[in-house]
């Protein structure tokens, strides 16, 4: 697995992980209407083509240079804000989400960062027991609008990147 900076030819990748991700974790906690083709519109208009702000990071990991999973972290705030990780369902487990999350957190450390945070729906049981894997602090639940779903949501911080890098 090698983890670098996603480049303008991983955008269709990044889209299509996102729409296969969602459609597998969120099977139940979003509509089936919305996960049909709205969630493809949405994420592919989101994606395919999409200038990168130089403050934010997307980094991929690839395998034989197919892209397996990314990491989407908003930079120009403090605490940064990680706006998205998935990885492709068929790869789930394999180390690849951790990686992403160790390489960003190495990343902004470099910037000049010391904490991040993001949120998760509280019903994807799979991806809190993940963050809470990593040391992440939630905080309590609050509600969202995702794409126009409700959903409910906690906020997870790391105050210390450095516990995120090593």
């Amino acid at each position: 697995m090698l983890i670098r900076g996603a480049v303008q030819s991983d955008l269709p990748a990044v889209a299509a992980i996102h729409v296969a991700s969602w459609r597998m974790a969120y099977r139940g906690l979003l509509s089936d209407d919305y996960l049909g083709q709205p969630v493809a519109d949405d994420l592919n208009g989101k994606w395919v083509g999409m200038d990168i702000p130089a403050e934010d990071i997307l980094l991929v990991a690839t395998d034989d240079n197919a892209v397996t999973g990314f990491i989407y972290v908003k930079g120009g705030k403090q605490p940064a804000y990680i706006n998205n990780l998935h990885v492709d369902p068929i790869r789930k487990r394999a180390g690849i989400g951790a990686a992403l999350m160790k390489a960003a957190a190495q990343t902004l450390i470099a910037r000049g960062h010391n904490s991040a945070y993001l949120t998760v729906i509280t019903d994807n049981a799979a991806a809190v027991d993940f963050y809470r894997k990593l040391g992440g602090a939630f905080g309590p639940k609050q509600d969202e609008l995702l794409y126009g779903e409700p959903v409910q949501t906690y906020p997870v911080h790391w105050d210390d990147l450095r516990e995120l890098a090593d």
